[in-house]
């Protein structure tokens, strides 16, 4: 008896020694993610990152309007700068950048945190936060989004290459728009930037050509559902996507009781606030009363004295919850990436509204995938009540947004644990201070020399086709010059 006690307390010792060690190999982890832009994605980042007890701490601008409702134990810091001052998104941005540098009140509580990551997109943000987390020494983690972000960011740190298969000249006329871009980029923030770094950080020395040494972990935002037009270099390019997905909780009580009402379903809009007198039309004319259709607007910048009864405008439910009830028939939305990967989570058609070009690429893309509807650029009332009948009535489209659905769910780790696992192992390599999966730098490709000396071949031949013209025009002109002279002579 006296053996087997004894064997059970030293098991129980060894318990807690493991327990011990484990602890102190992985100590406290907290993150600091900086947003002067992109605000609902990087608290969507803050609150999952919280949830999977990494304490978060969100920067935003104070102006910022559209950070996430339901933040979970996230710290959020405003930085006071004034919109309406500036008309270039730059400009924003290195205001925001000055405050950062030089708000103690915020310095302060950095110092305090000691954070182990500070996470942030790479446009307008990187001139000014790479040098700033190796004077606070913190691991810098780059967040892209978006098909001009994901360019940048590739190019600028050498994780992926991109691809295109469009053909020579559009690919050609493609590279020279992306080096267009950064090139603008970097003269318009990136160059401003790192001198205000050098101005209010003397002891950090940063330019263009090193900018980037110390990045180890980018984190991408969307999903290959979406797009794939880049082949990674890296293990530490990390596809997070939709990392705050979930299943659907129940709605708002309030909201439940009206919606019920209506026995043909709910349709989903989040477009912006322009769009009013669009949704206003279409709640009249859709099937009114309990044999009806209902509209649910999530808006803030909208109020209505007097409205359609199917219309419900909310501010704070969450979008996801919307979008997955399972009596939503359609969504109504602008198509940008993270919506559209909430809508192909939950397995929603959707009609897409593009703003941009970006956008206009992700409809076509939800297009071929056979679960959004094509209005073919007419977003009169008559064409999106249309389209919500054909929605409503063909079950293929919620068929194909069914095995999208499957498609993005069924992945051999969740996206949540992918973010978890890759910032554990960044924090471990800062440690130890060796790691194998640096992303390779100034790379090259076949594709891309061919490419350049195509290029020459072309440009020689064009200027050799333009001199020649050029020359015959002149010996036609002279010619014709002379021969008019003897004309006169003769006379």
């Amino acid at each position: 008896m006296d053996i087997m006690l004894f064997i059970s307390s030293f098991i129980f010792y060894l318990c807690i020694c493991s327990a011990r060690a484990s602890f102190l190999a992985s100590p406290p982890q907290n993150a600091l993610i900086v947003a002067f832009e992109d605000t609902y994605d990087m608290s969507l980042l803050a609150n999952t990152l919280s949830d999977q007890g990494i304490d978060a701490t969100l920067i935003i601008p104070s102006t910022a309007s559209d950070v996430y409702e339901h933040l979970v134990d996230v710290q959020v810091l405003k930085i006071n700068i004034f919109e309406e001052e500036f008309i270039k998104p730059e400009s924003k941005a290195l205001k925001a950048c000055e405050q950062l540098l030089t708000d103690k009140k915020i310095l302060k509580k950095i110092q305090e945190l000691q954070p182990t990551f500070t996470i942030f997109p790479a446009i307008r943000h990187d001139g000014c936060l790479i040098p700033w987390t190796k004077s606070i020494r913190s691991i810098p983690v780059v967040w892209t989004l978006g098909s001009n972000e994901e360019l940048y960011t590739f190019l600028q740190t050498g994780s992926a290459l991109p691809l295109n298969t469009d053909g020579f000249m559009i690919t050609m006329v493609s590279n020279l728009k992306g080096k267009f871009y950064i090139s603008s980029l970097r003269s318009s923030y990136v160059d401003p930037a790192l001198n205000l770094v050098s101005k209010y950080l003397r002891n950090v020395d940063f330019n263009l050509e090193n900018l980037y040494n110390d990045v180890e972990l980018i984190l991408w935002g969307g999903d290959v559902v979406l797009r794939s037009n880049f082949a990674p270099l890296t293990e530490l390019l990390i596809e997070v996507g939709c990392h705050h997905c979930r299943g659907v909780q129940p709605l708002p009580q309030t909201l439940q009781q009206e919606l019920i009402e209506f026995r043909l379903g709910t349709i989903v809009s989040l477009l912006d606030a322009s769009h009013l007198t669009l949704i206003e039309e279409i709640a009249k004319k859709l099937p009114q009363g309990r044999q009806g259709q209902a509209i649910v607007w999530k808006q803030k910048n909208v109020s209505l004295a007097e409205k359609p009864e199917n219309l419900f405008i909310y501010t704070d439910v969450d979008r996801q919850d919307i979008i997955g009830y399972p009596r939503t028939r359609v969504l109504l939305s602008h198509c940008a990436d993270t919506e559209l990967l909430e809508s192909a989570f939950h397995g929603t058609p959707v009609i897409c509204f593009p703003r941009s070009l970006a956008e206009s690429k992700n409809a076509m893309r939800v297009f071929e995938l056979g679960f959004a509807y094509s209005s073919r650029g007419d977003f009169s009332t008559e064409a999106i009540l249309a389209g919500i009948n054909e929605v409503h009535n063909k079950p293929e489209y919620r068929e194909n947004a069914r095995k999208v659905s499957l498609a993005v769910r069924d992945r051999p780790t969740p996206a949540m644990d992918r973010v978890i696992f890759w910032l554990h192992y960044a924090g471990r390599i800062k440690t130890e201070g060796e790691n194998l999966l640096l992303p390779l730098k100034n790379v090259s490709t076949y594709g891309e020399t061919l490419q350049f000396l195509s290029g020459i071949a072309i440009g020689t031949l064009f200027s050799i086709f333009a001199t020649m013209l050029y020359i015959a025009t002149r010996f036609a002109s002279v010619n014709e010059r002379q021969h008019k002279n003897k004309g006169k002579y003769k006379r």
